[in-house]
């Protein structure tokens, strides 16, 4: 809508309009041309009367009118003459506007609006496709990180079907009385130490007995290498 709007309006300042440029462009070369009059051309001498070298402040410049050349790049970057080349076409008499660019004039704006959109219904008043191929969803692609993790239930519980199975001597359930929160059941224990089932190695009585005996070992060792220095300290004393 938007579009169709700047479209209309813009052919109706089209049709407003008369001129070789575009309204802003024209207004651009104007200031432009005031500004050439500080600027004095002189001609080199050429057979075609085309170069000029044009004197002013802060430094002077060159002017090729038959290649459309100046040293200050302004009218090759922009398209519209400069003060260099203004002051040069009023001293052989030629209109400015014919060194402009051909994007610049009317008739390539014309061209450019010379098309328009069509008009479209509203979407309740659209064509309803019967067959055509719905777009499939595309694939997730899974990110890097942390997996999430999910306990699987047991048949017994809310929304079984889960693949865990169920303890042959499970523990008694809690307190809830609701049937479906079940305290944690773990299998029998065994002992890394000592082998036997019921404990482990944290607990176990056998490591315990032996630590305690290392240990007293250990103090007992201690106390003989200690000892026996002192013992020939007083068999040397008189």
């Amino acid at each position: 809508m938007f579009v169709m709007r700047t479209i209309a309006k813009n052919k109706v300042k089209l049709n407003n309009h008369t001129g070789v440029l575009t309204p802003v462009i024209k207004s651009q070369l104007e200031k432009v041309r005031k500004e050439s009059k500080n600027w004095k051309p002189i001609w080199t001498g050429d057979n075609g009367y085309e170069k000029f070298e044009v004197h002013g402040h802060p430094t002077n410049h060159v002017m090729d009118l038959g290649k459309r050349l100046c040293t200050c790049q302004f009218l090759m970057l922009t398209g519209i003459p400069c003060v260099h080349a203004c002051t040069t076409l009023s001293r052989v008499n030629k209109p400015p506007e014919d060194f402009c660019h051909c994007l610049l004039t009317m008739e390539s704006y014309r061209k450019t609006y010379n098309y328009h959109i069509n008009p479209i219904l509203g979407q309740p008043l659209w064509e309803h496709a019967e067959e055509c191929n719905s777009p499939h969803a595309l694939k997730i692609k899974r990110k890097p990180g942390k997996l999430q993790m999910k306990r699987r239930m047991d048949a017994d519980e809310k929304g079984g079907g889960g693949s865990k199975k169920s303890k042959a001597d499970p523990k008694p359930q809690s307190n809830n009385g609701d049937n479906v929160h079940l305290t944690r059941q773990l299998g029998p224990f065994t002992c890394s130490f000592c082998g036997d089932k019921g404990h482990t190695k944290r607990g176990c009585k056998k490591k315990r007995a032996c630590d305690a005996t290392a240990a007293a070992e250990a103090n007992k060792k201690k106390k003989n290498e200690g000892g026996a220095p002192a013992s020939e300290q007083q068999l040397q004393q008189p």
